[in-house]
Parts: structure tokens; C-alpha cells; sequence
């Protein structure tokens, strides 16, 4: 996914770009269209400003698109909601599979509550990006025309 962006200011090897969050294809409102815009309805304004690796030497007023590489937000989507739901489940399961008859109930959530919070902890160790705190975004030159491109 690609988004146009202004690079705002240049600060310790990385670019501070701001990119506009309506973006998106004619059709990604629509039924069947990509929905990328969507990704940013949560932030609550119509711009925003992403730190990125300035690997192609961007000044400050040059236009840009900020890339998210194919596969990042569906791994992003299993490490922040699968993981802990399967996790959920399989400690409950455990908890029930090993409680006494007269406590299973506070067994299952004791394993649910135990097994989520593992399989969070799992899935933080196991993104670099998560542990590094910097998110897999990329620069590329030039800004690409909304002109019915999706950029994905």
C-alpha cells in the first residue's frame, strides 16, 4: 500500500512526512474496492505526520510516497488479534482439561487470562518491527496521482 505524502523535516537520518489519510482509490469506499483509507479513520484527522528511514535523501517539501510492504498488515492483524484469541482459547481448554470438578470455571479463566497473555507476549518477541519500534515503512520519489490506483 502506498500513500502520498510532503516530507516535513529531515531530523537524524529519518524524514518526518506528512501524509494525508484520505486518500485512496475512487473505488476504495466503495464495495469490492481496496478500503486502505479506512486503515486511518481511527487517528481522527485528515493528516498525519509518520517517521521514516530517509534512505533516498528526501528534503524538506519534497513530495513523496510512504510504501508498506504486501503481507504487514495481515501479519500485523494475526500478532494483534488471532494470536491472543487462539491463545485464549487453548489456555481455557488447558485450564478446563486440568481443573478439579469443583473449579472449573475459576481453572478455564485462570488458563484463558494465562494463555492470552502468552501468546501476546510470543507474538511481541517475534515482530523485529514491534521490537525495534520502528514501523516497516519505506520512501519512494515522487508522489503517484489518485487517478483510480489503488497503490497496492
Amino acid at each position: 500500500m502506498r500513500v502520498n505524502g510532503v516530507v516535513q523535516r529531515i531530523e537524524d537520518g529519518y524524514a518526518w512526512v506528512d501524509v494525508s489519510v484520505a486518500q485512496g482509490c475512487g473505488r476504495c469506499q466503495e464495495p469490492g474496492g481496496c478500503g486502505g483509507v479506512n486503515i486511518a479513520k481511527p487517528f481522527g484527522s485528515s493528516s498525519r505526520a509518520v517517521r521514516v528511514r530517509n534512505e533516498i535523501n528526501a528534503r524538506p517539501g519534497e513530495q513523496v510516497g510512504v510504501v508498506v510492504e504486501e503481507g504487514v498488515p495481515l501479519r500485523g492483524a494475526l500478532f494483534a488479534y488471532a494470536f491472543p484469541v487462539l491463545g485464549l482459547i487453548a489456555g481455557a481448554a488447558l485450564g478446563t482439561a486440568v481443573a478439579s470438578a469443583d473449579s472449573v470455571d475459576l481453572s478455564a479463566t485462570i488458563g484463558a487470562v494465562a494463555g492470552c497473555l502468552a501468546a501476546i507476549l510470543l507474538g511481541r518477541g517475534r515482530t523485529g518491527w514491534a521490537k525495534s519500534a520502528e514501523l516497516p515503512l519505506r520512501l519512494e520519489k515522487g508522489a503517484v496521482s489518485a487517478g483510480g490506483e489503488c497503490g497496492r
